[in-house]
This record gives C-alpha cells, sequence and structure tokens, in this order.
C-alpha cells in the first residue's frame, strides 16, 4: 500500500500519541494511536473527528468505573464529536486500517458501517474476547503487533478485495485528483462494478472517498509547510469557491479559523 499517514485534529484536553506498526503489518495497519486524557479535564472528554480515509478499532477504559468497551469506527467523510473517558488512568487505544484492510479482520460490508461507530462485539464477539484478554495482560505497541502478526499467518486476501486496494491506491498516489471514470479505466473495471467494490470493501463511494483524500493532502501539506495559509497549500486541489464549506464540512472551522497546533504533526 502507498504510504499514506492521515492527519488529526488534536483536542487541548488529550494528549495524543501515534506509534508505527511492525514492518510486516503497514500493508494493513496505519498505526496505533492512543489519547489520554490531561489531569484536571472533567470526567467525559470530547474531541473533533475529521475524515482521515481510515477506519479504526478502538478501545476505551474508564478509570472511573472500571469499565471498558471495545468499539469500530467506520468511514465517513465528515467532521463529528467523540466522547471520551476523563479522570486518572483512563485511556483510549485505536488501531487504524487503510482504507478497505479492515476487511482482512472484519467480514462486514463497509456501507453499512460507514457514517457510524459499533460495537465490536456486535460484529466480531471472538475477536473481542481475543483483544480483551490481551487488554487485560498488557496493552501496548509490541503485544498489539504480536496479536496482529499472529492473525496475518492466517489472512487470505480475494481477487476483489486486492482490485478494491489497487483502485485506493491509486486515488491515493493521485491525492484525490483523479476522477471516478479515471480510477475505473486503469484498473480496466466499470465504474459500476468499482462502485460495488467501494461499497463492500471501503463504505464511501470513489468520489467521496478521493474528496476525503484531497482533504487529507491539503492539511497534510498546511501542516508540513508550518501553518501557511490554508489557501496556498490548496490551490492546486481546491476550486476556491468550495474551499470554504469544504474545511467547514470536514473540521467544524473555516478556513482563517484553523490553526497549526489543531492538527497532530508526525514529525
Amino acid at each position: 500500500m502507498v504510504p499514506f499517514r492521515p492527519i488529526v485534529m488534536t483536542s487541548p484536553n488529550t494528549d495524543y500519541r501515534e506509534y508505527r506498526p511492525h514492518p510486516a503489518l503497514t500493508s494493513f495497519i496505519v498505526c496505533y494511536w492512543q489519547s489520554v486524557p490531561m489531569k484536571g479535564k472533567g470526567a467525559r472528554l470530547s474531541s473533533v473527528i475529521v475524515p482521515d480515509g481510515c477506519t479504526d478499532i478502538i478501545y476505551d477504559r474508564d478509570a472511573l468505573t472500571g469499565r471498558y468497551e471495545w468499539s469500530y469506527c467506520g468511514m465517513f467523510d465528515e467532521y463529528f464529536h467523540a466522547v471520551n473517558p476523563g479522570g486518572d488512568g483512563s485511556a483510549t487505544w485505536g488501531i487504524r486500517f487503510y482504507p478497505g484492510a479492515y476487511h482482512r479482520i472484519i467480514r462486514e460490508k463497509a456501507s453499512t458501517l460507514s457514517g457510524t461507530s459499533v460495537l465490536l462485539d456486535d460484529l466480531s464477539p471472538a475477536l473481542v474476547r481475543e483483544l480483551t484478554v490481551l487488554a487485560e495482560s498488557c496493552l501496548s505497541v509490541a503485544s498489539l503487533d504480536a496479536f496482529f502478526l499472529k492473525r496475518c499467518e492466517v489472512q487470505t486476501m480475494s481477487p476483489r478485495s486486492i482490485q478494491t486496494e489497487a483502485a485506493v491506491r491509486l486515488i491515493l498516489e493521485g491525492r484525490g485528483s483523479l476522477s471516478v471514470n479515471e480510477i475505473a479505466g486503469e484498473q480496466f473495471l466499470s465504474t459500476r462494478t468499482l462502485s460495488r467494490l467501494f461499497s463492500d470493501y471501503v463504505g464511501l463511494t470513489p468520489k467521496k472517498f478521493s474528496a476525503v483524500i484531497r482533504f487529507q493532502s491539503l492539511v497534510s501539506d498546511y501542516v508540513r509547510s508550518g501553518g501557511r495559509n490554508v489557501g496556498e497549500a490548496s490551490a492546486s486541489f481546491y476550486d476556491q469557491s468550495h474551499l470554504y464549506h469544504d474545511i467547514l464540512k470536514k473540521t467544524g472551522k473555516t478556513p482563517s479559523q484553523l490553526k497549526l497546533s489543531d492538527f497532530y504533526n508526525h514529525s
């Protein structure tokens, strides 16, 4: 898969960090991430989640109640607010999957999970049992690597999933600039077949997914440039008349309201 590490918005109430997976896992896992509440910020904390083109398995542990849960967050194309436990000792872990690659773990039609977050137990009780054993012993980058490396030994990819990942690769390489007809033509597929593949394995239409990748290219350039004007960073991807509404739809802020500190910097 094309190297792809999306940019996310951070919260002033949490300490958010990302960790690279084992090299043998980088074909389908983008990163592991952890979010820990800052001291004295309250029992429940809200964060803005921007479209990143990926899907996540998420573990929330509430130190105040002793409760924990595993959930799955599907693909989405607009920002939303997520609520996480606060308080000392609470933590949230995530496994972020490349577009379409989650299907190697969860056998569920992607479009039925897009734009929503569901309890992982509703999708795969067996997977939750295995992950819970892991969490109760020691949840860490090393233990997650070991867990997914073992699962890789028995993974198989269907021809349809391979076709989908090839189409996703084209969109990532083109930074979302290719048309649906161009993507389908490169893969020797009809646009209808391409749409079915994206419905099954990605969760967004090729057009909407491309728009998310264009947005991610924009914020990635913005962060790498050290906070250069968003309009300048987006010149090659956006019709300026649509920039305002697209940024507002995907971040909840206007271009002039965005700050470099809003985003997690990988460097």
